[in-house]
């Protein structure tokens, strides 16, 4: 993606049993990738770890951003289903099938979220995004009332 992002939403679809993560950015690009339980618990994982490593929850939330974000309601505000200009994955998007990381300066976490073959979404996560994006996860997995862990052991659950 290599413009910024606007929102991101994941909601449930029950028929199809996976959890639909839907990321708008500034340029009117929509990207949609649908993940099944197995992906989303590996997912949660890795938003875990990186957590634990930036300090857990705590002080993920209590970051500045975070804080500056949260006020302004960030995880209060609906998803606007604008008109996208174009779907890079295709209007119905993929299947999530892998996962990359990788370190960038500032302790950003680099996330791919991949299909089996083809192109996926790429996120620059810095702590306040890490727990926003690890909050919608949350609400998705609660939304779908899988049972999976959503937080580490060393993490403390701050919201």
């Amino acid at each position: 993606m290599a413009d910024q992002l606007h929102q991101i939403n994941i909601s449930f679809d029950s028929k199809e049993d996976r959890l639909l993560l839907r990321i708008s950015t500034t340029g009117g690009d929509e990207f949609r990738l649908w993940l099944t339980r197995r992906y989303t618990g590996l997912l949660m994982g890795v938003l875990n770890k990186e957590m634990d490593n930036q300090g857990g929850a705590p002080s993920v939330a209590g970051s500045e951003e975070t804080t500056k974000m949260l006020k302004n309601g960030a995880l209060e505000k609906k998803y606007e289903p604008e008109v996208a200009d174009s779907f890079p994955l295709g209007e119905k998007g993929v299947l999530g099938f892998r996962i990359n990381t990788k370190k960038l300066e500032g302790a950003i976490l680099g996330l791919e979220l991949l299909p089996e073959e083809g192109q996926g979404i790429t996120l620059n996560l810095n702590k306040s995004l890490l727990y926003m994006f690890h909050n919608v996860l949350t609400q998705g997995i609660t939304q779908a009332n899988w049972a999976l862990q959503t937080e580490q052991s060393v993490s403390m659950k701050v919201h």
